[in-house]
């Protein structure tokens, strides 16, 4: 009896703590100029400079990620499948590491993790760029979809279902 109404007050006491949290996501940005950025990073197994002006004319799914995250971790599998159903679809992931390439090459290494997106490095210069593109609160995973054009089409904070994103980006690039 003692442990139940423990675990009552428990519950209770984290419901009433979760509902107090609250999340700054600009959502505001939808529909307008996605942010310039030039980080280092890699693709294709190459060390390289990824800039988002280089993928001007792809629907491109941008992801901010860390090692430490477990949701970042979950979601790396759904990324992978989605680039390969999509990469010849005008489509590209661009993975923004929120971390200094040693770390991040380690947990890949590691993990035996094998990424087929180009992914970028720099803690400070990736969480500014988490910024600007409406997170200041710092959530992972957080991922944006931007358009041929540039404009960022939808925000995405948590981690994103397989399923829908599927749909999502079947649907998006049968019309462009």
């Amino acid at each position: 009896m003692r442990n139940s109404s423990f675990l009552k007050i428990t519950v209770l006491f984290f419901c009433i703590t979760i509902n107090q949290i609250s999340f700054s996501i600009d959502f505001a940005l939808l529909n307008k100029p996605a942010p310039a950025f030039n980080l280092p990073g890699k693709s294709d197994g190459e060390n390289k400079s990824i800039q988002l002006s280089s993928y001007k004319g792809k629907l491109i799914l941008l992801n901010f990620w860390a090692s430490w995250c477990g949701p970042c971790r979950a979601e790396l599998p759904t990324l992978t499948k989605l680039q390969r159903k999509f990469q010849g679809r005008n489509f590209t992931i661009i993975g923004i590491t929120v971390e200094d390439e040693p770390f991040v090459e380690k947990f890949l290494e590691d993990n035996k993790i094998k990424i087929n997106y180009p992914i970028t490095y720099g803690k400070i210069k990736s969480n500014k760029l988490l910024e600007k593109y409406g997170n200041p609160d710092g959530i992972l995973p957080y991922s944006i979809l931007i358009s041929p054009k540039q404009e960022i089409l939808a925000i995405y904070p948590g981690i994103l279902s397989e399923a829908k994103m599927e749909r999502v980006l079947g649907r998006l690039l049968d019309s462009f």
